[in-house]
């Protein structure tokens, strides 16, 4: 990973209150105990991963339609801008609060990032046109996606600067890492050789297909520590989507009270969640809580 040359640090803060399993679902999980949690003056808000102390890393939308990234900690969020961007967007943090996500630069290509002790790095796979940084774990291993020269998106692995490429078996036309845990579990989705969409887990290098019961597509966004999953599944590749939370072989639909949408992006290792709604107005907001 290559350092910026300067110091960076965060741009703005401010303070506001606010497997293949076919075990059958359960009922809509309880929704009395999810918060909204929208960016003072944002028109969308999206959150999309917790550490074990509860700080949440997200993005918003602002009113002309850029994205920036933030952190929300007991109450506080801080935004997170990388330098000579043109949109950034967290999606990783850890429990020593580094964060992970991905930028534009202002020639319109996507790298990766990762925000420790308020400088940026930044992620580029080796030879890759876009990288995106999904997930930093304890140890710093960062996981994520990268289109290669053959123009189809792999799942990778970056430990310390050595990146690993990861693709599906079994004829994959599209591979994503979207998560790992401290035991180096990961998560993601793929496309079948018929472009079908399905969430995996893969550990110690064992491959299993995830698919919500009855479901058309599925993603696996997160895993923690003690192996619970969350994502979304939906019937069609367009949505609408539910949230989901899987514990051993058993799926818990999750959807905001009100929604038509839902989706479950982190988990931490209390099994406090987050994501993202769509109200009835069509408006996207972020929500924690514990299903």
């Amino acid at each position: 990973m290559r350092k910026y040359s300067t110091s960076l640090f965060l741009l703005t803060c401010f303070a506001v209150l606010v497997f293949l399993t076919l075990s059958a679902p359960k009922a809509v999980a309880e929704t009395d105990t999810l918060t909204t949690v929208d960016v003072p003056g944002a028109i969308e808000t999206d959150c999309n991963a917790i550490n074990r102390q509860g700080a949440i890393a997200g993005f918003y939308i602002d009113s002309s339609g850029v994205n920036h990234g933030f952190t929300l900690t007991n109450g506080t969020f801080k935004i997170i801008n990388v330098p000579h961007s043109t949109g950034t967007l967290a999606y990783g943090i850890n429990d020593t609060r580094q964060v992970v996500g991905w930028f534009t630069d202002t020639q319109g290509l996507t790298h990766g990032f990762l925000l420790s002790a308020g400088q940026f790095s930044k992620i580029d796979y080796p030879g890759a046109t876009f990288t995106n940084a999904w997930t930093i774990n304890n140890a710093g291993t960062i996981v994520g996606t990268y289109i290669g020269t053959d123009g189809r998106f792999h799942g990778f692995i970056d430990k310390a600067g050595a990146f690993t490429s990861y693709d599906a078996p079994n004829g994959s036309v599209l591979t994503e890492i979207l998560g790992d845990n401290n035991r180096e579990q990961m998560v993601g989705i793929f496309f079948d050789s018929s472009s079908v969409q399905h969430g995996f887990q893969l550990s110690n290098g064992h491959f299993r297909q995830i698919d919500y019961p009855g479901s058309g597509v599925t993603a696996s966004d997160r895993i923690n520590d003690s192996g619970e999953i969350v994502g979304l599944y939906g019937a069609t590749s367009s949505g609408p989507f539910s949230g989901y939370t899987k514990v051993g072989t058993t799926f818990t639909s999750v959807t905001f009270p009100g929604s038509t949408e839902t989706r479950v992006r982190g988990i931490n290792n209390t099994g406090t969640i987050v994501g993202r709604y769509t109200d009835s107005g069509g408006v996207i907001h972020g929500f924690f809580g514990t299903p």
